[in-house]
């Protein structure tokens, strides 16, 4: 959807009076943030060369395909954090906290790519000829989901930063073999955690400035909300592997992303909406009932597969 030069505007004035909340929000990151290296929990001493060959054996470290599939596109959705960085740089001036929030944003989420690669590549947890083939696929054509302004963005960003937590958390639980990649997996998840009660929170604030704006934001994002990692090679096949294996699935993207989002944004007591605002909080409603519906439905058709 394109929007109109006057609703333009509107993101650009929301964006303004949005500095003061970005500046306490930042500083509110960086106290309780916590500093990790990325090398430090990686088992560099299993790690030998690769012979050259393009070959892999996936009996070297045994896993169940879906967690295979949860590694390369939690992994993979980190490499392509640049285009995410680029909509956000592209919507705020560079003197705008946001910005300083961006590149502090940047920093943390490459670390999250060279802990879970160099944990890969020292287990072989995955095959990494193909995993480096379809980065070069992803990185290149630059799919992300896109968002016309940047209230939309950082509504998106709430609801696709929970659900990246919420993925990487229940990845480490499957890595039983040994400690590491718990670990690495646990640490990640805990950033991811940090960042989305950055924008969780920024939204609050946006709700407090421009309710009605906002919820129209909310409801749009809501409505059309598909998981990061688009581009990557065969992803529709690793979300239907991530599912089975009770990684992330349409169930838990309502009970553990979307329910304690709204629940925090507590849209139900805002007060003074006009129509539009009135029109899209009902949305978010239905919205919520057809996400209800859609994670009953593939239940039953996970629960047919596991037991087939």
């Amino acid at each position: 959807m394109r929007y109109s030069e006057e609703q333009l505007q509107v993101d650009y004035r929301l964006l303004h009076d949005l500095a003061e909340p970005a500046t306490a929000l930042l500083e509110r990151h960086l106290d309780v943030t916590k500093s990790w290296y990325p090398f430090e929990d990686v088992p560099f001493q299993d790690a030998r060369p690769f012979s050259h060959d393009g070959t892999w054996d996936p009996g070297e470290y045994p896993l169940e395909p879906g967690v295979r599939s949860a590694l390369i596109v939690n992994l993979l959705t980190e490499d392509n954090l640049p285009y995410y960085t680029n909509t956000l740089l592209g919507a705020v001036s560079a003197d705008h906290p946001l910005s300083e929030w961006s590149r502090r944003w940047t920093a943390e989420e490459w670390r999250h790519s060279a802990a879970i690669r160099d944990w890969i590549l020292a287990t072989r947890a995955v095959d990494p000829y193909q995993l480096e083939r379809d980065r070069m696929v992803q990185m290149t054509g630059g799919i992300v989901p896109e968002s016309p302004c940047a209230a939309e963005m950082f509504a998106y960003v709430s609801f696709q930063e929970l659900a990246t937590q919420v993925a990487h958390r229940n990845t480490a639980r499957h890595l039983d073999r040994e400690r590491q990649g718990k670990i690495v997996m646990s640490k990640v998840a805990g950033d991811e955690g940090l960042h989305h009660a950055f924008y969780r929170d920024l939204v609050a604030e946006a709700l407090r400035i421009n309710p009605n704006y906002m919820m129209v934001s909310i409801q749009r994002q809501l409505r059309s909300f598909k998981m990061p990692g688009q581009g990557i090679p065969g992803f529709s096949e690793h979300e239907v592997a991530i599912a089975l294996s009770g990684i992330f699935d349409a169930e838990q993207f309502l009970e553990a992303v979307v329910k304690p989002t709204l629940d925090a944004w507590d849209i139900d007591s805002i007060e003074g909406l006009d129509e539009s605002g009135e029109k899209a909080r009902a949305k978010i409603h239905r919205n919520v009932q057809g996400l209800t519906r859609l994670a009953t439905s593939h239940r039953r058709k996970l629960e047919t597969a596991n037991a087939s």
